[in-house]
């Protein structure tokens, strides 16, 4: 299963987005709003293609391709920027590089945010842990014969005996030393 056609909703809003692109391709300075004239225009052109859009949703459609617009002329100046530093032209073109600057603070942005949504994910799981291991402990201290399982297991068994192990083999170790000593 599929998309087989665009919605209502989707069809004005991609008409709508092909005749402000038309308006950004005329000024490629255009300010962040549209001016009455401008979203008249707009809607007007939208109705001659037989296309009704509410002024709401150019407004919308709008502020999400202005933002995409500013984005896209700050990171083409930013690339510029970068082949001026390669070409060691700053100074002498004077290339204002203040796009850097803005992509260096959007991106010091998001790994604070990471940051902090790693923290606050990482204290939510360890409180979340601390709850399960307090109810698990909480249910074994009321459950005699988990205790006594847990105090006299198989495993427990294997650790008494590796714990011996180990001692007679720092015996051993110590034993061999002091041959070693006394053949010198």
């Amino acid at each position: 299963t599929g998309w087989r056609s665009r919605s209502p909703l989707e069809v004005q809003c991609v008409a709508a987005k092909n005749e402000l692109q038309k308006l950004l391709l005329a000024d490629d300075q255009h300010g962040k709003h549209l001016e009455n004239d401008e979203l008249t225009t707009v809607r007007r052109n939208l109705q001659t293609q037989g296309v009704d859009v509410p002024y709401e949703s150019i407004c919308k459609v709008w502020e999400k391709l202005y933002k995409l617009t500013f984005l896209n002329r700050a990171l083409t100046s930013a690339q510029q920027c970068r082949k001026a530093f390669y070409h060691r032209n700053i100074a002498c073109n004077a290339v204002e590089c203040n796009d850097v600057v803005l992509f260096w603070r959007a991106n010091k942005m998001l790994e604070m945010t990471s940051n902090a949504l790693r923290l606050q994910i990482m204290n939510t799981e360890a409180q979340r842990l601390e709850k399960e291991v307090k109810q698990y402990l909480e249910d074994l201290s009321h459950d005699e014969e988990k205790k006594r399982n847990l105090i006299t297991g198989k495993r427990v068994e294997l650790a008494e005996e590796l714990r011996r192990v180990r001692g007679i083999q720092d015996k051993l170790d110590a034993f061999i030393e002091e041959l070693k000593k006394e053949h010198e």
